[in-house]
């Protein structure tokens, strides 16, 4: 099952608002990615257990809150289609689930460690997985916790997910300022990759106006801004959601889906890019509100 050696992308998907589709951003990305032949390891780091959820596996399951603790090793708890019956995940798709333990991971964690640092555990779990996978993405929680200060930490490359109203804009300036933050504070290899506007409903003007807004504060990071493509809004995603599944699996041919695609797409071609330009690009645009919203 892993015998190939991969050159691995670590990408940390957040944003300090919760609700803003980052789950369904990272799902969807990793389920077009493997339609393309990449392979996808997403990483639950959010007590919430969305991506647990939201791919249909149950949330009984030995995993993140284990490994970070160092009592299981990563590939024993990482679920397939083939090791989770009646599961069928997007092709190319695995996954390391969440139980609501993983809430009390910090607490647990200093019991038996007083002097360590909890939020350093995921780059030995990541060493381990490296080389397997095209893609690990790690889904973080939308709070501070010691899993999502680790993902800041450990990620090479960071998409901030937001819809076009206010209160997530506002998130969106928490989690950049977080990421320059880290950028100083010793991981100065992650980068932003780019902005995800999701849950876009482009019949009317005040989504219209965040979404121009947020493309115009970005063009100072050049083609590690906004991208290009954006999600709209769709019944279809929270059908597909409440069968533990994605657009991929459910409705292939709907404009979501395909929207998902042209998403990957801009991804692939964002990482050849940078890794010609092989450079960090410094940012540090301020999302501000639209005065005509």
């Amino acid at each position: 099952m892993h015998n190939e050696k991969r050159p691995t992308q670590v990408i940390a998907v957040g944003n300090q608002k919760g609700g803003v589709g980052k789950t369904t951003n990272t799902l969807h990305m990793a389920a077009a990615l493997g339609e393309l032949g990449k392979k996808s390891l997403v990483i639950d780091l959010d007590g919430n257990c969305g991506a647990t959820r939201g791919l249909g596996v149950g949330t009984d399951w030995l995993g993140t809150f284990e490994v970070l603790l160092g009592d299981q090793e990563p590939l024993d708890v990482v679920v397939t289609t083939d090791q989770a019956e009646g599961t069928d995940l997007p092709k190319n798709v695995e996954l390391m689930p969440a139980r609501r333990n993983l809430e009390d991971f910090e607490s647990e964690y200093r019991k038996r460690n007083k002097f360590a640092d909890p939020t350093g555990t995921l780059a030995p779990v990541l060493e381990k997985v490296r080389g397997l996978y095209d893609f690990v993405f790690l889904d973080t929680a939308p709070n501070a916790s010691a899993p999502t200060i680790a993902s800041y930490r450990t990620a090479e490359w960071f998409i901030l997910s937001t819809e076009a109203s206010k209160l997530s804009v506002d998130g969106l300036n928490d989690a950049l300022t977080d990421i320059v933050a880290v950028r100083e504070a010793g991981n100065a290899q992650l980068r932003l990759l780019g902005v995800i506007m999701c849950k876009v409903d482009s019949r009317t003007r005040i989504a219209t106006t965040y979404v121009d807004r947020i493309r115009k504060e970005f063009e100072s990071a050049g083609e590690l801004g906004a991208f290009d493509t954006f999600i709209t809004r769709a019944t279809a995603i929270e059908r597909a959601q409440a069968e533990g599944k994605t657009l991929f699996q459910t409705q292939p041919d709907h404009k979501v889906a395909e929207q998902y695609r042209s998403l990957a797409r801009e991804v692939l071609a964002r990482l050849e890019t940078a890794s010609k330009i092989n450079k960090t690009v410094e940012f540090k645009p301020e999302v501000r509100e639209a005065s005509n919203a």
